[in-house]
This record gives C-alpha cells, sequence and structure tokens, in this order.
C-alpha cells in the first residue's frame, strides 16, 4: 500500500472507520481505539481508487482557480512538459516570447493582456509548423488526401474534420505530449474515410495508434494545462 495517512483514534467512536482528505491532499483515518492497524490498512486500500481520483481532482481545481499572472516564475507547458517564464523589458529588443534553454523567456511590459497575447502568438507560430509536420507525416503514411490544416483557439475541442475533408487543431495542442498529438491527428485524419465514432472508426485509429485510449484519457485528465 502506497498511501500515507495519518490516524486518529478515538474511544468514543465505537464502530465505523471514515477517511477525510484535506485541502493539502492529506488522509486521515478516523477509527475505534482499539481496531487492529491491519483492517485500517485493508479500509485504505478498498478506499485507494476514490482517493486517488479524490486527490487529482483536488490538484485539478486548485490549477484552475490559480490564474495565470504572466510574471517571472508562472509555469507553461510545451509538448507535454512544464517550463519556468522568466520576464524581463528591453525596449530596444523585439517584444515576446523564446524558449531557450528549458525556460521561457518573455519581453514585454509589466501588461498582462500583453504578456498573454504575446505567449498565445508563440503557441500558434509552434502549433502551425508542428501540426502541419504531423498531419503531412501520417497522410503519407496513411495514403490520405486531406482538404488542408487550420489552426483555430478552441479552447475545448481539439481537433475536427469537416465533411470536405478540411482539418482543424486548436494551438493549446501544442502543449500536450507528442503521442497525444498524434493521436489526436489520427483521430481526425481517419474521420476521412469514417465520418462517425463508430466501432470500425475506433478499429481504424488502433491499427495506428494503439494506445489511443491512454492518450485520450490524458486529455481528459489534463484538460486544465491548457487554460491561458
Amino acid at each position: 500500500m502506497d498511501i500515507k495517512y495519518s490516524l486518529k483514534r478515538s474511544r468514543k467512536r465505537k464502530k465505523t472507520i471514515s477517511l477525510q482528505i484535506g485541502n493539502n491532499s492529506e488522509v486521515t483515518i478516523h477509527a475505534p481505539y482499539f481496531t487492529p492497524t491491519a483492517e485500517i490498512n485493508r479500509f485504505v486500500e478498498e478506499k485507494q481508487n476514490w482517493i486517488d481520483r479524490t486527490v487529482r481532482k483536488q490538484a485539478k481545481l486548485q490549477v484552475l482557480q490559480t490564474e495565470k499572472t504572466y510574471a517571472t516564475g508562472d509555469a507553461f507547458y510545451y509538448l507535454g512538459q512544464a517550463y519556468p517564464l522568466e520576464c524581463y523589458f528591453e525596449p530596444l529588443e523585439n517584444a515576446g516570447v523564446i524558449f531557450w534553454n528549458s525556460r521561457f523567456f518573455l519581453n514585454s511590459p509589466a501588461n498582462t493582456e500583453m504578456r498573454k497575447h504575446y505567449f498565445v502568438s508563440w503557441y500558434k507560430k509552434k502549433a502551425e509548423q508542428y501540426l502541419h509536420e504531423r498531419v503531412d507525416f501520417y497522410k503519407n503514411m496513411l495514403k490520405l488526401t486531406s482538404g488542408g490544416v487550420r489552426i483555430t483557439s478552441a479552447e475545448k475541442r481539439w481537433g475536427s474534420c469537416s465533411h470536405d475533408n478540411r482539418l482543424s487543431f486548436s494551438f493549446r495542442l501544442i502543449m500536450a505530449p507528442p503521442a497525444v498529438i498524434d493521436y489526436v491527428v489520427v483521430h481526425e485524419l481517419m474521420h476521412i474515410r469514417e465520418k462517425n465514432h463508430s466501432s470500425k472508426f475506433w478499429n481504424l485509429v488502433l491499427e495506428v495508434i494503439p494506445a489511443y485510449k491512454a492518450q485520450r484519457l490524458w486529455l481528459r485528465e489534463h484538460h486544465h494545462i491548457f487554460n491561458l
């Protein structure tokens, strides 16, 4: 068992064991005074999946509730990894974002909206380049023809394929790991063959991305990292 917990025994508690998860994800077990340790550990093991889900949910909520300040120390994602931001202002140098040596550098006045604009512009440029490359790679491999690629600012829809096979992808995808990006690219390309989500469609995706379910789950569980 890999869950650490604090134990509070009570002479007033007659039978039941209960658990509580605090704001910092600490687990506290409340148990009758003479309850054997083995029984308490067994109780925690039975609740392990629920504890894991609750802790992950709390972590996501904390991130969502913390707005980006676009100041030195903020972390921004790129290809699945979080990197720190360092801000400065040199009016004689080009304004905008530079990614170098595993760190973001932002040359901009201390204006939140302006700094956000520079970040969005940088992400869009990187997404345009990266997604076109991945689409071309899989189009050639799968011998498919699309009607072009468009980069959008969608917050919840990672990609789409129109009736005339035009592909669209959110620039936010560039924050995800390469394997997740590849899954979304293949997903939309396979809609050229199947305009639905039937079992036949998913089998086509499976042939190219055997671990597609894990990539899809990653998107669901890490939605918060795409916030700007």
